[in-house]
């Protein structure tokens, strides 16, 4: 749907007081030889705000800010866009920023919400008075555009006034903007300029690359942000290590079951051997497999993430089906809950996700692991797969999740029969634009569809076919827009391979 913001000729704005004592703006505009006049306050409408941080723990200023705005009630976050750390512009000599934007409902007219992001700002320590033009802060929050009707797709307001100018006079020129707000919705129709946003970035992307062919600048990199101020920089391919501490795991079941210190030790090899996460995970979803008591489950996994987090910060994720093993993991030092049935397994898992504020991973699958494999038949197995992670993540935003805290993963192996797998591997470029450039994770280490092309039965042998899909779903037949993160078990034959593919990718 094309999000149309109409350009009002001649716009001024003027405050004025209605009958209930609500600050209303009303705004003048000519058209046809007429004169109308609109009034924003008087009902609900819809506005991107832009957000930065560059002091302290960027995201944690976010997060702050946007629970502050949302207090009383007169602002609603519907959506957010991802995550970047982009170099600063203007004023170079200073830290990169935390940027993205939100899409926000709410019944202040511009000039009031213009005072609530002032006042926001100011309780999160920006100094409004004495501060830098351009400097560092600790958070920044601008309206970009702001619509006079509540579903955001009709008579955006177009204004002039000493202290505040809708749209943003600096879009334009700003990548930080546009590519956040394009995350939103890209068909979003520029209400002055009278073109979509898509079609500003794709310009403003061009006039970049050339500039960089004589003058080398540093681009702006996809973050996901995790606990203690920590985040996952999707500048290169990142390598999952699966730590298995189950019994009966297809790969590698019994091998660390019952010793702490050997899953530790395993876990510290594959950090030194480039893992950037670690993927500890308690019950086994191999085809077939039977569910596991959650005690059971945390017995397995909560004592190694306790000491793996006493040694390494590397960042860790739990994979688990229950919100209570996702809650303890957490408490215990992990950071990422890495769910298999996307949230649908426990009816708790989304809201207790979105009380731990942490990312979550959103993984594909019909049925469970018992039922999965009768369940493999599709139509368009990309296309399907892609609209019900869709789903999925709207179910996850509206369960109190954002889009710059999800990672999808269409589920190698999980309810895909051979095809299915080879499609998904083959057109991962097309999947991830299906699913509107979400974060991908790919996880089809030493699986069964491997053996079935080299004719391995031994799964602990499947390594090299396995790099071989590693780089296809890197590739995504889009050249770099592939998958994002790669969970596998021979983590430094894969890393090695990643690094290549990588460096191949980048070259002009």
């Amino acid at each position: 749907m094309r999000a149309v913001f109409r350009r009002f000729e001649q716009p001024r704005g003027q405050l004025q007081v209605g009958r209930d004592g609500r600050l209303l703006l009303v705004s003048t505009f000519s058209r046809g030889g007429a004169t109308f006049s609109t009034k924003a306050g008087a009902q609900y409408h819809k506005a991107f705000i832009a957000v930065g941080s560059n002091l302290g723990n960027c995201f944690g200023n976010i997060r702050a800010g946007l629970d502050l705005l949302s207090k009383d009630g007169s602002i609603k976050v519907l959506r957010t866009s991802y995550l970047r750390e982009t170099p600063p512009m203007y004023k170079t000599n200073q830290p990169s920023f935390l940027n993205g934007m939100i899409e926000i409902e709410t019944n202040l007219n511009p000039q009031d919400l213009l005072q609530r992001l002032k006042f926001v700002e100011k309780e999160l320590g920006r100094d409004l008075e004495g501060g830098e033009r351009n400097g560092p802060r600790t958070l920044d929050l601008d309206i970009i555009m702001y619509a006079t009707e509540k579903d955001g797709g009709r008579g955006s307001l177009v204004l002039n006034t000493d202290n505040l100018s809708i749209p943003h006079i600096g879009i334009a020129e700003r990548e930080f903007v546009l590519s956040p707000l394009c995350d939103l919705n890209r068909d979003t129709i520029h209400p002055v300029k009278t073109t979509s946003v898509g079609e500003m970035l794709q310009i403003l992307t061009k006039k970049e690359a050339d500039e960089a062919q004589t003058n080398e600048t540093p681009d702006a990199v996809r973050v996901v942000p995790l606990p203690r101020g920590r985040m996952l920089t999707f500048n290169e391919t990142i390598v999952m290590g699966i730590l298995n501490v189950t019994p009966d795991s297809f790969s590698d079941g019994g091998k660390l079951k019952g010793s702490v210190d050997t899953a530790v030790e395993q876990a510290l090899q594959m950090v030194e051997d480039g893992a950037g996460i670690i993927d500890i995970g308690g019950e086994s979803t191999r085809p077939g497999a039977e569910e596991v008591e959650k005690n059971e489950e945390m017995q397995r996994t909560i004592p190694v993430i306790e000491k793996i987090r006493r040694v390494s910060d590397v960042p860790i994720s739990i994979d688990t089906r229950n919100a209570a093993v996702a809650k303890a993991a957490i408490e215990a030092g992990a950071d990422i809950v890495n769910d298999v049935s996307g949230g649908t397994h426990d009816p708790d898992m989304l809201s207790t996700v979105a009380a731990l504020q942490v990312p979550m991973v959103l993984m594909h699958m019909r049925g469970n692991p018992k039922t999965m494999q009768s369940m493999a038949e599709y139509g368009d197995v990309v296309s399907e797969v892609a609209s019900s992670l869709l789903e999925r993540s709207r179910d996850a935003e509206r369960a109190g999740i954002p889009r710059w805290m999800q990672i999808l993963d269409p589920g190698i192996g999980f309810a895909k029969d051979f095809d299915g797998n080879l499609k998904l591997l083959k057109h991962c470029g097309k999947l991830r634009s299906l699913v509107e450039d979400y974060p991908i994770l790919l996880g089809p280490s030493r699986k069964g569809f491997i053996g079935m092309i080299t004719g391995e039965s031994i799964p602990a042998e499947r390594d090299y076919g396995t790099a071989a899909a590693c780089l296809a779903g890197i590739f995504g037949e889009d050249n770099g827009n592939g998958c994002t993160i790669l969970r596998v078990h021979n983590v430094r034959g894969i890393k090695h391979a990643a690094q290549v593919m990588d460096t191949i990718q980048r070259q002009r």
